[in-house]
């Protein structure tokens, strides 16, 4: 058995993905590893590229572009390691980083599943571990409340409360690099393919945590993040901080209405609805070109959250 099961996920990351892969070796130092990477129907040399340069992966190529969470389901089929890592492309895995994860988890057997300290591009640090959303949570990160009340539950920002450079416990950590032990995804499944994209790993997490799995957030091990990189060249317009608000909405939906309730999920979209209301109205009519993206990216916005349709998640309630 291997110690660990490395899950990269790529959809036209080509130069990214080599990247990613040549720094996993020195990442993994003294552990006995596999990486599989799954191509989620790339149009670049993706697959070339891993063929060539990286023949001791093992490449699954998909014929469509399944989603983040099916893809990844396709190599958890076929890890064998003690622990999985799902990993993505557009990151660069520093000296011993799996190996310190590794260890954590093996010195914590209450821990389900964790993730590093994750840096941006410059160095400087990107924030990872945060609390489940609630019904409020929208509003809380809208309103820049986070800051103001950094202990509420509704502030999904843990970092707004606690040190980067520590260990803490957490909800959940972003699906950049999220380590899972095997014996907790025997206990909860696979990821919900139903998430084409964004909300798959706070599901994941909210599950693993349900069945009595501790997250935690681990300092000691560092992994750089550019963030966004499959998605960039789908973003017309953006609300939110650059996800692609189709499937942001989309997942959103399924995930407050499963782990929050139709009254939540109710509330949550009201309260969206409002704010992003209120942005439209305050730039509509002003002059510059900013104020008119601003209320271009609102109306998208309600649009989506009002309009988009509910057979998509409806296995959710």
């Amino acid at each position: 058995m291997f110690d660990l099961s490395i899950i990269i996920v790529s959809y036209n990351t080509c130069d990214l993905l080599r990247d990613c892969l040549g720094s996993i070796n020195g990442g993994c130092t003294g552990l006995q590893v596999e990486t599989i990477v799954v191509d989620n129907d790339s149009s670049d040399n993706s697959v070339q590229m891993v063929e060539r340069e990286f023949p001791d992966v093992e490449l699954i190529v998909s014929k469509i572009n399944a989603g983040f969470a099916a893809a990844n389901n396709m190599a958890i089929d076929k890890a064998t390691g003690r622990y999985l890592v799902l990993l993505n492309p557009d990151t660069v895995v520093h000296a011993g980083a799996l190996t310190e994860l590794v260890r954590f988890m093996d010195a914590t057997p209450s821990c389900g599943y964790c993730g590093p300290r994750l840096l941006n591009a410059d160095g400087t640090h990107q924030p990872s571990a945060r609390r489940f959303p609630t019904a409020l949570s929208c509003g809380y990160s809208s309103l820049g409340w986070g800051h103001r009340f950094p202990a509420s539950r509704h502030t999904l920002d843990l970092h707004l409360q606690r040190s980067d450079q520590t260990n803490f416990r957490t909800d959940w950590v972003t699906g950049a690099c999220l380590m899972a032990r095997a014996q907790a995804v025997r206990d909860i499944g696979l990821l919900d393919s139903g998430y084409f994209m964004y909300f798959e790993e706070t599901d994941w997490c909210r599950r693993m945590a349900d069945a009595g799995w501790e997250g935690w957030y681990v300092a000691s091990a560092t992994v750089t993040h550019l963030g966004g990189q499959s998605v960039v060249h789908q973003n017309d317009v953006r609300p939110f901080s650059g996800d692609h608000p189709v499937h942001w909405v989309n997942s959103s939906r399924r995930y407050m209405r499963r782990h929050v309730g139709w009254v939540g999920y109710a509330c949550s979209v009201a309260i969206q609805v409002v704010l992003y209301a209120l942005i439209w109205l305050r730039h509509r009519w002003r002059s510059g070109e900013q104020s008119r993206h601003k209320a271009k990216i609102a109306a998208a916005t309600i649009n989506f959250l009002l309009t988009r349709s509910p057979s998509y998640d409806r296995s959710a309630s």
